[in-house]
């Protein structure tokens, strides 16, 4: 074989131009380029056609491109992919499971199938890429192992925890019923047939097949043009010292700008990037040159190509999520995910995530798929909160008239309308198409046939846009490839393992290296190795990354002087991406992102300076890109957005106030609106339970509503608002003169109790409190009641414009009555405004509130509110309207819970602002302990933030803060009554 030198790369080109030259003369005949890989191969091609004026008729491939050519027209293609795919994982998957009692190592390396279902083929897959590294690099010792030998290489006797492998590797090949070493022999005797011209370019990194191959290539006329022992040059090399990776990219941006800035020349397709891991930079990369406009850093102008590979195929991730159904739990999140995925929504018109949302959580789905797919989680015999129980729900919802159960041992979902029959519909059809997959696929299958059930139902169920079809096509294809692939294989798969072949093939590829199309190169290492580059910048050399993990791979057995030395691979790579470059840009970490303390220099940088025998001077950075020193010196930062920071910052001479903080101001000092005409006693209550609600919905138009949330789990302990809702019932069972008894079977019906026993010491507990609550205030509610109109003129304070307050308020034996299973004074606030309305028009009454003692679950109390006389009466709805007029247009700092508290404490002298601490919502903190959404939005963490605020001049008088104020003023009266 007749090999020629070159010391640079433009050379090496000539060489070629001049070899393709005389072969290209002939139309009819097509030359072949042997290329390390195809990105060099688009390169190669365009400086070919530079020189020749054309480059048509010449194949770049890569030597398995060769290898899998050479196969193909030999009529050993489908052999080669059964050998180099996933058919000889299953193959090693069944010779494990065959041989692992022979060997006892191997067995309890496998461990219990039940137990982990995924672990043999996890370790097939392993095996299968060591059979194969095996063929590449000793296939005497493979060929030894199929003749019968259980010995190493040069019949070394294997150590007893490998010694399984020979056994293994004949019952995989066996089962496969592909002889790998048959295959490498008859590719080599199709490429002594082959008569192609053929150079070999650059690359001399070839496996034993391949140098077979091209040995038996030889006869043809086979050259090589290398790169000779003096290639390349000692570039001009700089050290940046940086931080973290998110630092080192920033740094890199701004060099890069330099770079160009400095040489107009200088275009992007003369720059590479290599990193010797780019998926570990991949997002840090994108973010950083991804175009913004003119306001981001110039640096995002310069064309860098993308490197995060694509996103996984939607319609296969959709497959594998249904494969393994049965194995999961099938919560009512993942159901919701599931009917939201891409592929069933657009095909099924699923576009609101809102109204799907509450119509799961309204059928009271928690998990499970049906009683069949929670038999295998030994509740077979629990049917509630299922998705099939919840679809026959929400179906009877739709279909039975409220308060008839149709004959029906379940209550329809209640949220359910005639809206909702299209959604219902929908939802309906894919979760019987699934329950039919699961079926079908419910029997022992061989990959074949999963592939072919799961194609069919995929088609059922899956639709997308024009421009998304491909996503459909490809995995139509790719469950036909493995359909195809694994015909001979009879034996059953189980989901796991099917699931497993899914993903990997389903598995994006990282970004195809851009080569060749003008853009700025990010390369891993030894991609593009001996190509000539301007400019190659280096980052991410970590000691991890290069030279990175010596030795053979795990459970090979020792090849001696045959085994790879893939460190020293990595380090030979890197040398000639040094030596292809004019000037060398490395970006290292220096420095703790943490701490800024010094770190240990990379291993491989040391080694590199070294061998290029030079001695750069490092350039250190400032740990942040809006730090000062970044635009101080000779070279200051191109990054515009950081450098504003950096002035702002310099320029604040004191903290901005937390955004919480700077909201509540805004709110706070909004000019006043009119006042409103007329104000019912409803809307009065409203607006003091949750004045920052209120505000949100007249000054912002935002009504504030909690977003429906799914619930996974099947209640076993009625939580807080259960309970409250169950105590609720009966008592309205109480009130109306109904059995007890009818409400627990509501409960069941509309599975808000936990089932069985739970369920029933759960009715029996909210049945305590209930007839504890009764039996305090039953005599009360029993009295005769009355219904007063309400109808007043009244001078809200702080304005001069009178304002109707109307309503109606309801009386028993002439008092305001109130049966609660609520605790705590928020109830006292409802027949407090109803007392003072009834008394303010004339019909002087007290409110009587029967509730439960806070942190005592059936002990009832009763609490009597007195509002005074009429003439107070008039005065304090006087302030409440005044509060109302101005919360219409102005935030009024008035928590309830928190302005109870405090009035409490100043009527009683125990307020110390130094003990209003702690963090909202925290069970600690007694003052505040359940913020409503609406407050989150104006107050921070602390509950001393209520304090912040000085009183306006529209305030109540007399306080240090405007929280002290609106508090006295609104609830010292209510407090007064009930000391």
């Amino acid at each position: 074989m007749e090999t020629q030198h070159a010391a640079t790369w433009t050379e090496l080109l000539d060489l070629l131009a001049e070899r393709l030259r005389g072969q290209l003369s002939d139309p009819f005949v097509t030359a072949r380029v042997l290329v390390s890989s195809r990105a060099t191969g688009r390169i190669v091609g365009q400086g070919v056609a530079a020189r020749l004026g054309i480059s048509a008729g010449v194949d770049y491939i890569t030597a398995a491109d060769l290898s899998r050519g050479l196969a193909h027209r030999a009529g050993l293609e489908h052999e080669w992919r059964r050998w180099h795919g996933t058919a000889l994982a299953l193959a090693v998957s069944d010779a494990l499971a065959a041989c692992a009692p022979a060997f006892p190592h191997l067995e309890r390396a496998l461990g219990d199938e039940a137990g982990r279902p995924r672990r043999r083929l996890a370790t097939s897959l392993r095996i299968a890429q060591l059979l194969r590294s095996y063929l590449d690099t000793a296939p005497s010792l493979l060929e030894a192992w199929l003749s019968g030998a259980d010995a190493g290489l040069d019949d070394q006797p294997l150590p007893e925890h490998l010694a399984w492998q020979p056994e293994v590797t004949r019952a995989a090949v066996d089962a496969l019923e592909v002889d790998p070493v048959a295959l490498v022999a008859e590719i080599a005797a199709a490429a002594a047939d082959d008569q192609h011209p053929t150079t070999i370019f650059a690359t001399d990194r070839f496996t034993v097949p391949e140098r077979d191959m091209l040995s038996a290539l030889d006869g043809g006329g086979l050259l090589q043009i290398q790169p000779g022992s003096r290639y390349g040059t000692s570039p001009l090399v700089e050290l940046h010292d940086s931080h973290g990776e998110a630092r080192q990219v920033e740094v890199l941006r701004d060099e890069l700008t330099r770079a160009f800035a400095d040489d107009p020349t200088l275009q992007p397709r003369d720059v590479a990037i290599v990193a010797p891991n780019p998926a570990r930079f991949a997002r840090l990369l994108d973010a950083a040159f991804a175009p913004l406009g003119d306001a981001g850093h110039p640096g995002r102008t310069l064309r860098v190509q993308a490197v995060g590979g694509a996103e996984a195929n939607p319609v296969l991730t959709l497959a594998e999520r249904l494969v393994t159904l049965p194995d999961a739990r099938g919560t009512a999140s993942e159901l919701l995910e599931l009917l939201l995925s891409a592929p069933i929504a657009h095909r099924w018109r699923l576009t609101d995530r809102t109204s799907l949302t509450e119509l799961v959580v309204s059928a009271g789905i928690r998990w499970g798929v049906d009683a069949d797919h929670r038999d295998a989680f030994g509740l077979g015999d629990l049917t509630r909160n299922t998705w099939l129980r919840g679809l026959d729900r929400i179906l009877a919802g739709l279909a039975v008239a409220p308060g008839d159960d149709g004959g029906l041992d379940f209550d329809g979902a209640e949220a359910v309308t005639a809206t909702d029959l299209e959604l219902i519909g929908s939802v309906s059809e894919i979760f019987s198409r699934i329950r039919r997959f699961l079926r079908a696929t419910a029997a022992p299958l061989s990959v074949s046939q999963w592939a072919a059930l799961t194609r069919e139902h995929l088609g059922e169920l899956v639709g997308l846009p024009r421009d998304d079809e491909w996503q459909i096509v490809h995995a139509d294809r790719v469950l036909t490839r493995l359909k195809t692939d694994h015909a001979e294989r009879a034996a059953p798969a189980t989901r796991q393992e099917f699931a497993a072949l899914l993903r990997r093939s389903s598995t994006p590829p990282r970004a195809r290296v851009a080569a060749g199309n003008g853009s700025l190169q990010v390369v891993p290492l030894g991609e593009l190795r001996h190509v000539g580059f301007r400019l190659v910048a280096m980052i991410g050399l970590t000691d991890d990354a290069i030279p990175g993990r010596a030795g053979q791979p795990a459970d090979c057995v020792d090849l001696a002087h045959l085994a790879p030395d893939p460190a020293r691979d990595r380090l030979s790579a890197l040398l000639e991406h040094a030596r292809s470059a004019e000037r060398l840009l490395i970006v290292r970490q220096h420095r703790s992102q943490r701490t800024n303390d010094p770190v240990a220099e990379p291993v491989a940088v040391s080694w590199l300076v070294k061998e290029l025998g030079v001695t750069p001077t490092s350039v250190p950075y400032a740990p942040t890109a809006s730090a000062p020193a970044n635009y101080q010196g000779q070279k200051p930062s191109f990054d515009l957005p950081a450098y504003r920071g950096a002035l702002a910052r310099a320029s604040t001479s004191q903290e901005l106030p937390r955004l919480a903080a700077r909201r509540r101001q805004a709110a706070r000092t909004r000019a006043l609106g009119p006042v409103p005409r007329r104000v019912t006693v409803d809307q009065l209550q409203k607006f003091l339970a949750d004045p920052a609600k209120a505000f949100l919905r007249s000054a912002a138009g935002m009504p504030l509503y909690e977003e429906p949330r799914v619930s996974d789990e099947i209640p076993l302990d009625p939580s807080g608002l259960s309970h409250w809702s169950v105590c609720s019932q009966l008592l309205d069972s109480l009130r109306t003169g109904a059995s007890l008894e009818s409400v627990v079977a509501t409960a069941a019906r509309s599975d808000t109790l936990p089932p069985g026993e739970l369920g029933r010491l759960a009715f029996e507990d909210a049945k305590r409190t209930a007839t504890a609550l009764w039996s305090e205030g039953g005599a009360d509610w029993s009295r005769p009641p009355v219904d007063h109109d309400v109808r007043l003129t009244i001078e809200p304070a702080g304005f001069g414009t009178p304002v109707e307050l109307v309503g109606s308020v309801r009386t028993r034996g002439g008092v305001v009555v109130e049966i609660t299973p609520s605790k705590g004074d928020r109830s006292l606030l409802q027949p407090w405004v109803s007392a003072l309305a009834a008394t303010a028009a004339g019909r002087p009454t007290t409110a009587r509130v029967h509730r439960l003692v806070d942190g005592r679950e059936t002990i009832p109390e009763q609490r009597t509110v007195d509002p005074g006389s009429p003439d107070e009466a008039i005065a304090q709805l006087a302030a409440l309207l005044g509060a109302y007029a101005q919360g219409q247009t102005r935030l009024i700092p008035a928590p309830l819970e928190p302005s109870l508290a405090y009035a409490r404490e100043a009527l009683t002298g125990t307020f110390r602002r130094n003990q209003w601490t702690g963090r909202l919502g925290d069970w600690m903190t007694r003052q505040w302990k359940h913020p409503s959404p609406g407050w989150l939005l104006f107050y921070g963490e602390e509950l001393s933030e209520l304090f912040e605020d000085p009183p306006l001049p529209e305030d109540p008088p007399g306080a240090a803060s405007a929280f002290e104020a609106w508090s006295a003023a609104l609830y010292t009266p209510l407090v007064r009554s009930l000391a």
